[in-house]
């Protein structure tokens, strides 16, 4: 494949004859993967720049389209254009060094798409673009082979009621799996669970049986090479349909599948830069600072390759974590987790997760609402299910002064983390929604569920000392404080309304003058935490 850039844009195959698309929005395709990182995007961007005024629904069909009579003109090199459900990409990618060669013209200049958002894209490209783009130009380094997952969808009842639960199901999954990167994903409607392409990394099992009054699902992951049953898990859905995208128990299960098949394979030989990153989010949880600093070393080293974006996301992660748990307020520090955020963004922009982290980052290094929110907005509308996004869309109308929708999109995000291994975090996420709302019983009730999940995170145990006091309970902020105490031996309570504390950024300014006048009140002895055992 041998395309050309200046100029009306052209696509020449091994022979030399033009086999360019004729359609715009079929060469707007091309285009549009030959200029992308990787030479690879998401079906969602792709729709986005092509079909911006059209529906989801319309959008999608006609990526569709445009994909298959794309594949139609190329003719011999069809087969290089790959897609799954989520991305459309060129493999092997294209090197693109000869590509601007000649006095052709301007960049794309027959490529007149009547989108704005296509035009955007090309205008921002022809104004930044003096030189062909450094991923372009630069040789073609062989890559480790993504690995795939493979989803079987078995119907055991063969209804309708069935096969839209498995789809539904595996879409949901899918999407989960997507936010991972560096994995490709295959679904396949088989009763014959040995009908996959080539050998997955781990495969993913939805079997049905669709009975009168109720549906049941059968989960499971497996290892292909083996059939060893890794993870397994069974769902009951009833007639009403709709429980596959609102039930917390569907959540939850779906959740756990898709963190059963990510830790199989970040296990796998071979796949060193996602098994970093995994590991490096185990240590971040661990919260101390030695295992701060590993994690920061295992994601220094999964900075090469289709990861780099989630290495820089995550470092900068680190970073914020720093802040919030030990209350490290480090301007250089935070500083530099702006820039990993801000670069993660740009090498992941249709990376709901991705996006939605880097403005919680922009939101406490610099307080930027307006690109803060531009990220959660953008992140919300590649997926406006993902825990991330809807937390990120939470903060943003928070600092917006819009406490009570902040509320409501903090709550969706608890829902939809259910499951997740650090679900905590979106319970303190909804404590801090609801102190917004001055709801101060229900947060002490979401920072007391984040707790029994993670008794050793000290920002919990802090939200727990404070509404304790703030509740006329000083027996049982004592208690909490103690605990702290032992993870962090310089705390005691009259720092929690300092100008420096932790707090700060999520208790109005009243709650820290009445929690300063709480402080001058005595307070009882510590007891036995009647939570959790000593």
């Amino acid at each position: 494949m041998r395309p050309r850039l200046n100029g009306p844009f052209r696509i020449f195959d091994d022979q030399d004859r033009d086999v360019t698309p004729q359609g715009l929005k079929q060469r707007g395709l091309l285009a549009l993967l030959l200029l992308s990182p990787g030479q690879r995007r998401t079906r969602v961007w792709l729709q986005d720049k092509l079909w911006s005024d059209k529906s989801a629904i319309l959008a999608s069909a006609n990526c569709r389209q445009a994909l298959s009579q794309a594949r139609k003109a190329l003719g011999s090199l069809a087969p290089r254009l790959k897609s799954d459900r989520a991305a459309i990409w060129i493999d092997p990618p294209v090197p693109l060094a000869d590509a601007f060669a000649g006095d052709h013209g301007d960049l794309l200049d027959d490529l007149d798409i009547a989108d704005p958002e296509f035009s955007d894209w090309l205008r921002t490209l022809r104004t930044t673009m003096d030189r062909p783009p450094a991923f372009a130009a630069q040789p073609m380094v062989p890559q480790a082979p993504r690995p795939t997952i493979a989803i079987c969808r078995i119907d055991r009842s063969a209804t309708a009621r069935g096969t839209f639960i498995l789809r539904s199901l595996s879409q949901r999954i899918a999407s989960g799996l997507a936010q991972l990167g560096a994995l490709d994903v295959s679904e396949h409607d088989t009763e014959d669970r040995g009908v996959v392409d080539g050998q997955p990394a781990v495969m993913a099992e939805l079997e049905c049986l669709d009975e009168t009054d109720m549906a049941f699902v059968l989960l499971r992951v497996i290892a292909p090479s083996n059939r060893r049953v890794i993870w397994s898990g069974r769902l009951s859905i009833d007639p009403r349909l709709s429980v596959i995208w609102s039930s917390g128990e569907v959540t939850r299960v779906v959740q756990r599948m898709v963190q059963a098949m990510a830790d199989t394979v970040a296990s796998t030989a071979g796949l060193t830069p996602m098994a970093a990153i995994q590991k490096a989010i185990r240590r971040m949880y661990e919260f101390d600072r030695a295992s701060l600093a590993k994690a920061e070393d295992l994601l220094r080293g999964a900075m090469d390759g289709d990861l780099r974006a989630h290495a820089l996301i995550w470092r900068s992660m680190v970073r914020l974590n720093a802040t919030f748990e030990f209350g490290e307020l480090d301007p250089d520090a935070l500083a530099e987790a702006v820039d990993f955020a801000e670069t993660a963004a740009q090498l992941a922009p249709d990376n709901a997760a991705i996006l939605a982290m880097a403005s919680e980052v922009i939101l406490v290094g610099e307080n930027d609402l307006e690109r803060a929110g531009h990220l959660a907005r953008s992140a919300f509308a590649l997926d406006d299910k993902d825990p991330e996004a809807l937390a990120a869309m939470g903060r943003s109308l928070r600092l917006q002064g819009r406490k009570d929708e902040s509320h409501d999109f903090a709550m969706q995000a608890r829902h939809h983390a259910q499951g997740l291994r650090y679900s905590f975090d979106w319970d303190l996420m909804a404590a801090v929604a609801k102190i917004g709302i001055g709801d101060l019983k229900g947060a002490y009730d979401m920072a007391v569920s984040g707790y029994q999940k993670m008794p050793y995170a000290r920002h919990s145990l802090r939200y727990l000392t404070a509404l304790s006091l703030l509740d006329d309970r000083p027996g049982d902020a004592s208690r909490y404080a103690t605990k702290l105490q032992r993870l962090e031996p310089d705390f005691h309570m009259q720092l929690l309304p300092g100008q420096n504390s932790p707090l700060a950024s999520f208790f109005p300014a009243e709650l820290m003058d009445r929690l300063r006048d709480k402080l001058l009140q005595t307070t009882c002895p510590p007891e036995e935490d009647p939570l959790l055992p000593s």
